[in-house]
């Protein structure tokens, strides 16, 4: 079973090993020794769905001669995928194509690059020489073009020549390709700029060039899916200040690749994200670190589920994914989450077999990340994780020499140590016996540097503890001294852990609550941008010594940061409610004086606006008395004028149905009509006039009850 964990790629040198990581995730590599390659027979299991594949990878241009249109299909398919690093299947397409063409070269060609692919350190320049042997043996026609990508093969595995020599003949045939440009140069210009990468440092090459290379390609075609990749990669690991914004906006870009040239990144093979987590985790990113991530370990499973691939050891490339998600959650306070991926990864080594090669890996893997789980939550006191259980995590010691082995081992050392300080002594001795393992192996210097500073920070918290204080800031000193010198692929998710000048940050505030320490946590920052801890310790350290105006604004701004990472934490802890609490604006004493003064004032002005409607209605409503006393005294004066006889409303009719009195003889007037006249014309006589029954009136007596 061929394995693909990177750790174990030896490389004389220790930057190189790291742009393998995300490359290799998917392809063959050995365990320990030389990559090998083994392709699926037959095809595999995933061969039915290879256009899809090749499609998904985007697309590129490279003039190749055949005439059958579905070998050259089969070879661009494995060219891609062999360019992005996923040799099984690109094998498997160059051996496809040519059952399809026996007379196509550059199909015998491509399964020869396949044995000799240096970025992957795959050397195994025997066979490659056997497979690019049969263009001659055939007498395959090629091309110009053909010819040069075939002769710069032939320089790689040369017979008789020292492996640099090789590499150097190569590069300058492919510098040549290049340099002419035509139709295919890009795929030389890509192979170009892996090997300036490779040989940094050597016969005037480097990666500062190697990112030149693909800037010009990028200026032809600006979304040359391979361009990209390898842009965004060589800043994941080199971490160079050229063209940064370039890689950051591929990254991005990558977020969104459903259609089009961006696809292939996207889907195939799910590796390929993870160096686009490393390039968010080398900026402080961590948000797009968790997205890139989770990408990657949800298209794996997709992956694994759909192609069941039998010669893939997806296991492997799961967890590595899921350390990158670990990483980014813990960074936005998302404890309880990655605790779970801490429990999934702890199951997968219970079920492990205990013979099986792979079990030094998944025990390496856990060892970090439950480190990790316990480092980065140790001050802020929540008992779930303080507590954890570190002796039984460390079930059993691991092979120094094993790539990566003796990084896990140590800094579950160091967090077992930090948890109770009476283990110190113990888990220091186990350090120096790494670190004797590993000396006289210059393969293993960045190793043996990184176990010696975790020894250094273990003691300086053990001499802190027995109170000499000086040794203990003069260990952290040294630690971090050593922590400066190493190569940027410290920012690799498999060596990151807690900085040395955060530590001496955190142990100097103890020490003197009064002093700057912002001053260590910022070299920490410097570093590694935007962890959050080191983030809260500049804020807490401004706060503490705040004088000014000026370090007031300090406060408010580095909180701020730490809240914009933790605003959606899953967990609650002091430290959280702290950072609210200081990005929260306080009330002004004057503030509550406003609001009483506002609310009196709203309340006087509707007071005011009530006694100005009741008044108005007042002066109406005197007015329309005024009015009907009028017009009630003349109609009592016309009464009195008729000499009609004043009586109660009371004793008076309430409507037209009346009957008349009795007529006597000094009723008649002279010229009048008759009474009995006046009813039959229907009208009343001026007694039964009814006055309105809403006015009372002093001179009107008013009615009784009528039943």
């Amino acid at each position: 079973m061929v394995m693909l964990f990177c750790r174990y790629l030896p490389s004389s040198s220790i930057a190189k090993r790291f742009i393998v990581i995300p490359i290799t995730l998917l392809l063959a590599a050995q365990y320990g020794g030389t990559v090998t390659t083994t392709p699926t027979s037959g095809g595999g299991n995933i061969q039915h769905d290879w256009e899809e594949i090749s499609a998904r990878m985007g697309e590129i241009e490279f003039p190749v001669f055949t005439n059958v249109p579905e070998a050259n299909k089969r070879f661009m398919a494995g060219l891609k995928a062999q360019l992005y690093g996923w040799i099984e299947f690109a094998t498997d397409q160059f051996r496809a194509s040519q059952e399809l063409d026996p007379s196509f070269a550059m199909a015998y060609w491509g399964e020869a690059m396949s044995y000799a692919f240096p970025l992957l350190h795959i050397d195994q320049a025997d066979l490659s020489r056997a497979t690019l042997a049969k263009i001659s043996a055939k007498n395959l026609v090629t091309s110009n073009t053909e010819d040069q990508y075939i002769n710069a093969s032939i320089a790689l595995v040369k017979a008789n020549t020292t492996q640099d020599e090789r590499y150097r003949q190569f590069t300058v045939h492919l510098e040549r390709i290049t340099q002419n440009g035509g139709p295919g140069s890009d795929v030389a210009a890509i192979l170009l700029a892996s090997m300036m990468y490779e040989l940094d440092g050597k016969y005037g090459y480097s990666t500062e060039k190697a990112l030149d290379v693909l800037a010009n390609v990028l200026k032809k075609q600006k979304a040359h899916p391979l361009a990209l990749f390898y842009m965004i990669t060589l800043h994941a690991y080199a971490s160079p200040t050229k063209y940064t914004n370039v890689a950051l906006q591929a990254a991005d870009e990558m977020e969104t690749m459903k259609s089009g040239p961006y696809t292939g990144l996207y889907r195939y093979p799910p590796a390929l994200h993870i160096p686009r987590a490393y390039l968010y985790f080398t900026y402080g990113r961590w948000t797009n670190m968790t997205d890139a991530g989770n990408v990657a370990l949800n298209l794996h499973d997709n992956y694994v589920t759909f192609h069941k691939n039998g010669s893939h050891p997806s296991a492997l490339f799961r967890f590595h994914a899921s350390m990158t998600v670990h990483i980014g959650l813990l960074q936005r306070a998302k404890f309880s989450q990655a605790y779970s991926i801490l429990l999934q990864l702890k199951s997968t080594v219970n079920v492990t077999d205990g013979t099986s090669p792979l079990l030094s890996a998944y025990l390496g893997a856990y060892y970090t990340m439950a480190a990790r789980q316990y480092l980065e939550t140790r001050n802020y006191n929540i008992s779930r994780y303080k507590t954890m259980d570190l002796d039984e995590v460390y079930s059993t010691p691991l092979d120094p020499t094993g790539r990566g082995n003796a990084v896990s081992e140590a800094i579950l050392l160091l967090a077992r140590g930090l948890q109770q300080i009476n283990r110190a002594t113990m888990s220091k001795a186990r350090m120096e016996v790494i670190e004797g393992r590993l000396a006289n192996k210059p393969q293993f210097d960045q190793d043996r540097t990184i176990v010696e500073i975790f020894r250094l920070q273990l003691t300086a918290h053990q001499e802190y503890g027995y109170g000499d204080y000086t040794k203990a800031f003069d260990l952290l000193r040294q630690a971090a001294e050593k922590e400066g010198s190493l190569s940027t692929h410290i920012h690799d998710t498999t060596y990151l852990y807690i900085p040395s000048w955060e530590m001496y940050g955190d142990l100097y505030s103890k020490y003197d609550t009064q002093a700057h320490t912002e001053q260590f946590y910022l070299r920490a920052l410097k570093k590694y941008p935007g962890r959050t801890a080191s983030m809260l310790g500049v804020a807490r350290s401004y706060q503490r010594t705040m004088r000014t105006i000026t370090y007031g604004e300090n406060v408010r701004v580095w909180y701020n940061k730490v809240y914009n990472v933790w605003r959606h934490s899953d967990t609650e802890f002091a430290a959280l409610t702290e950072v609210e609490h200081a990005v929260t604006p306080d009330t002004p004493w004057w503030a509550k004086y406003v609001v009483i003064g506002a609310v009196v004032g709203v309340g006087a002005i509707f007071f005011l606006v009530i006694v100005i409607v009741a008044d108005k209605r007042r002066t109406k409503t005197d007015s329309i008395i005024t009015i009907s006393k009028r017009e009630i005294q003349e109609t009592k004066a016309m009464y009195l004028a008729s000499g009609v006889e004043k009586k109660p409303l009371g004793d008076r009719p309430h409507s037209l149905e009346m009957q008349p009195r009795p007529v006597s003889a000094t009723d008649s007037i002279p010229g009048a009509p008759s009474p009995t006249t006046q009813m039959v014309q229907g009208v009343a006589p001026a007694e039964y006039v009814v006055a309105p029954q809403d006015v009372i009136l002093d001179d009107i007596v008013a009615p009784t009850d009528q039943k």
